[in-house]
């Protein structure tokens, strides 16, 4: 069937994509040649809308971090006539396949993929089987059998709440604060040995799930307690919080927007069995 053309007047548009993170040295542009995705999205941009443009993202992603909806705003130096559709058909084909571009929307003036964000959501994939699967490596942290939800919930419930994460976070060069509100931290069982802890907060410092989930994978397997994880978060030392949660299993799950982009970082991939879930009053 012939493709419909579809044009619309727009000078910002609202991208979401998913990213293999595994392929790249993170999201932002770096200095030399590193792959990363914001280059590899932008070159391909450039290609469609010229090279008058900028892009800002949701949340940056470290090496090795994958997204699954991610938010890019585009912003174009004038109002431009764009059918969506082939927009989004025409990115996906020029990015590489371990970019995939889910929608292209177009956003008004005001909307802003960072700064318009009301909260960010983390999945992190934990493998408790007792062997290391292959195909599973790069995609989760293999804890082992000794893998127990029950001790990993009673710690998780200490992080709900707007607290400092100076143990949890890199410090900031600019000064700015480590404070942050974790709203909500869920434990889902993927498949047989296969777990999947999420974390949602209004925004993340630095390696901050990384460091959580660290620390949170010492408490599953019985190294750390429950009470050792509060004390450090309350410790505010970041020699207490470095073990640093290998990066290839986390994922950038979903971005929240009031209305009316509500819907711009939404994933629904729903199936999961959830364990328990503890939630911010």
């Amino acid at each position: 069937m012939p493709h419909a053309y579809h044009e619309i007047e727009a000078r910002n548009l609202a991208l979401t994509i998913a990213y293999d993170g595994s392929a790249f040295a993170g999201y932002a542009r770096q200095r030399g040649d590193l792959p990363t995705v914001q280059g590899s999205l932008e070159e391909a941009l450039s290609t469609i809308v010229g090279e008058r443009f900028r892009t800002v993202v949701a949340g940056r992603t470290d090496r090795g971090v994958h997204a699954l909806a991610q938010v890019v705003g585009l912003f174009l130096d004038e109002e431009r006539p764009f059918d969506l559709s082939k927009v989004r058909k025409s990115l996906d084909s020029l990015t590489p396949s371990s970019i995939s571009v889910l929608a292209v929307r177009a956003a008004p003036e005001e909307f802003h993929a960072r700064f318009s964000a009301v909260w960010r959501r983390y999945r992190y994939l934990i493998s408790s089987r007792e062997a290391d699967v292959p195909h599973l490596r790069r995609l989760c942290w293999h804890l082992g059998p000794d893998f127990r939800a029950d001790p990993l919930g009673e710690a998780a419930r200490s992080m709900l709440g707007e607290l400092d994460f100076s143990t949890f976070c890199r410090r900031d060069p600019a000064g700015g604060s480590l404070r942050r509100r974790v709203e909500e931290v869920s434990l889902y069982s993927v498949a047989t040995g296969l777990w999947a802890l999420e974390i949602r907060a209004n925004a993340f410092c630095h390696q901050m799930v990384r460091s959580l989930v660290g620390y949170l994978g010492l408490v599953a397997v019985g190294d750390k307690s429950a009470a050792a994880f509060a004390e450090a978060l309350a410790a505010r030392d970041r020699a207490l919080g470095v073990t640093l949660a290998p990066p290839h299993g986390l994922y950038l799950v979903g971005v929240g927007y009031k209305e009316p982009y509500q819907d711009l970082g939404a994933l629904d991939d729903g199936g999961f069995r959830e364990l328990w879930r503890f939630t911010l009053a």
